[in-house]
């Protein structure tokens, strides 16, 4: 009768611990993404590394969630379509990776083959793939993962233009608010005690969700200068690259968080991991000998900033289209202003190598030569032009092209005057047009030019659009980039 006392003493004592235990688990969660150039000279996974490093040897429970939009455009990942990021994150051992729009940057089919290398989830909630008649293979629609006594959910959702952004002409994007409220209920039904949204857009519904208790948290990557709003603490932005949150709370039995405190962490003011550094500098290495490769001097200063890309002429896409329409033939050529990734200045007389071309045009894209009636034309330009109200990739630039458009009129009726080299664009002509593969397919919405018929011209080795730069370049020597005023917007320099 002691022995069953006491045994029956000890359960109690132990089902009290555990239920206080259970009661208030406090936990950490850091979160990370965007970061696609490993080794960024102020931050790189060997910073997050440590980060990681630090929190793990605590006692309490600690996830690390990464929100993606790193196997996107890079110098390495031109040539391994992002196998290296993975085989990074595979060493950090993250509980689960969402999948953001960047992250199709080399299609559907190179995403599959990320998704079996790596060690860890892929976690994309919305998306649905006919041919396999769920999600895109590789891919899981949520999932459940546990540290310590605390099960947390993720789920992860992509926004419906990344379809056309990308090209994926045979997925289909589910919507978000559905989406999220399935897998939520088959989370709960697994055991969650937590449930937690990455996510890559404006999502109008998120604060009722967070209200009605389908989820607890919500990350987003966020730069466009949006403030975290004191009344919605549970929908936390990533406010700038090179950053990741630290968020420490306690949850209790009722899954309600309670002491949620947020902490934005500059990875530049921690220690590089040595372990992480040497992976990041092997991958570097194979590499190094290429990208330095010099080709040829910039005679004048030029910028490939953003802002001096997507709404305006710009010297340096000016010659990226020169290049393409000689190259191919065409009597005009244009190309995309998102294809121009690398957002730096670069002084008069920059010696420039292989690895800046690389970095300004990370995609492989192949020039495609279409035949376009003037009336095609006419459309591409004016849906080019509608990318100018939020800075969108899709504004475009040309070669043999004089454009006269109002920035200041709805989309849809911008453009005033459209000349081919030098004369008023015909309807009805058929014109051979240069472009490139991403937008000949479809990409950003340009879903006219993928019904158009390709015509064949001389590319050997089919040669992409970075390596005929980088040769234009090196048979010059030094390169005289120009603006000649090809794309005049009339709302700020007058009527043509």
């Amino acid at each position: 009768m002691k022995v069953f006392l006491r045994i029956a003493m000890c359960a109690l004592l132990f089902g009290n611990t555990l239920f206080a235990s259970r009661a208030e688990s406090e936990f950490t969660i850091i979160y990370a993404a965007e970061m696609a150039e490993v080794n960024h000279p102020q931050a790189s996974f060997a910073h997050l590394a440590t980060l990681l490093n630090q929190h793990r040897s605590d006692d309490q429970p600690v996830f690390f969630l990464f929100g993606g939009g790193s196997i996107g455009p890079s110098p390495l990942g031109f040539f391994d379509h992002g196998a290296h990021i993975i085989d990074i994150l595979n060493t950090l051992n993250p509980d689960a990776m969402a999948i953001s729009h960047r992250d199709f940057a080399y299609f559907s089919e190179e995403l599959s083959q990320r998704a079996y290398e790596a060690a860890f989830p892929l976690v994309l909630s919305n998306l649905y793939d006919p041919m396999t008649e769920s999600n895109l293979d590789g891919l899981t629609n949520s999932i459940l993962v546990q540290q310590g006594a605390i099960k947390l959910g993720v789920i992860a959702v992509v926004a419906p233009y990344v379809v056309q952004q990308y090209a994926l002409e045979r997925l289909q994007i589910i919507a978000a608010e559905q989406a999220i409220k399935v897998q939520a209920q088959r989370l709960r039904a697994q055991g969650a005690d937590l449930l937690v949204l990455m996510h890559t857009a404006e999502l109008e519904f998120l604060p009722q969700l967070l209200a009605d208790g389908i989820i607890e948290l919500a990350f987003r990557n966020n730069y466009d200068g949006q403030q975290l709003l004191p009344e919605q603490p549970n929908i936390i932005l990533q406010q700038q690259l090179n950053q990741a949150l630290v968020i420490n709370a306690k949850l209790d039995k009722s899954h309600q968080l309670t002491n949620l405190k947020t902490r934005y962490v500059d990875l530049a003011t921690l220690p590089a991991d040595p372990q992480v550094s040497a992976q990041i500098a092997e991958h570097s290495q194979r590499l190094q000998l290429l990208l330095q490769e010099p080709l040829g001097h910039s005679a004048v200063s030029f910028t490939t900033l953003r802002s001096e890309l997507r709404n305006r002429e710009n010297a340096f896409a000016n010659f990226i289209a020169d290049t393409l329409q000689r190259y191919t033939g065409a009597e005009l050529a244009f190309i995309n202003s998102g294809s121009i990734r690398g957002v730096r200045d670069y002084p008069a007389g920059t010696l420039l190598t292989r690895g800046d071309i690389l970095a300004e045009l990370p995609f492989r894209n192949t020039p495609v030569l279409l035949e376009l009636s003037g009336q095609d034309i006419i459309s591409v330009f004016e849906h080019g032009l509608s990318g100018l109200d939020n800075q969108r990739g899709f504004f475009l630039h040309g070669a043999g092209i004089t454009l006269y458009f109002d920035s200041s009129a709805p989309s849809g009726s911008r453009i005033k005057q459209l000349l081919i080299n030098g004369e008023p664009v015909v309807n009805s002509k058929i014109y051979k047009v240069a472009t490139l593969q991403y937008l000949a397919e479809g990409g950003d919405g340009f879903d006219l030019l993928s019904r158009r018929s390709r015509l064949d011209f001389f590319n050997p080795d089919d040669r992409n659009i970075a390596d005929i730069i980088a040769a234009a370049i090196k048979k010059q020597h030094s390169i005289e980039l120009v603006t000649d005023g090809r794309l005049r917007d009339i709302s700020q320099q007058g009527q043509p």
